[in-house]
């Protein structure tokens, strides 16, 4: 999976790195429905996903069975990554291209996210999510 920093906004370099791997592992780990990954290493037990094409938020429950029916995808490329820190809140976001399987076709996307982290006993888990269509 290709990672294309921005590091224009970060004061200390090395968390700009956890951050990314973090947040890469959430890519990665989503699109390969493994849900103990997610929730043992990434996602905050309080974590929230609001969906970008109606605006629903969905918890655990509901996240977990879109994760796992989630059809078949390919050629995924992690790019236009970007991080800002304030204190023990953090923000990533970047794109995300690939092809899925629908009705036997492999069809293009591309989404950007934004994902934010919160940093407890010093570890960042992600506690909020949203993921919309983009051109």
């Amino acid at each position: 999976m290709a990672v294309d920093m921005d590091n224009r906004d970060l004061d200390n370099p090395a968390l700009d790195r956890t951050l990314v791997r973090l947040d890469d592992l959430f890519v990665r780990s989503y699109y390969g429905k493994d849900l103990e990954s997610l929730w043992g290493k990434v996602l905050d037990a309080s974590f929230v996903f609001m969906d970008g094409a109606d605006g629903r938020t969905v918890q655990r429950p509901e996240f977990d069975k879109g994760c796992l029916a989630q059809p078949p995808f390919r050629n995924l490329v992690h790019d236009q990554v970007a991080t800002r820190i304030e204190g023990d809140t953090a923000v990533v976001t970047a794109r995300n291209r690939y092809e899925r399987l629908i009705d036997g076709k492999w069809v293009a996307f591309s989404t950007r996210y934004v994902d934010v982290f919160r940093r407890v006993g010093g570890e960042w888990r992600c506690f909020f999510a949203t993921v919309y269509k983009v051109a």
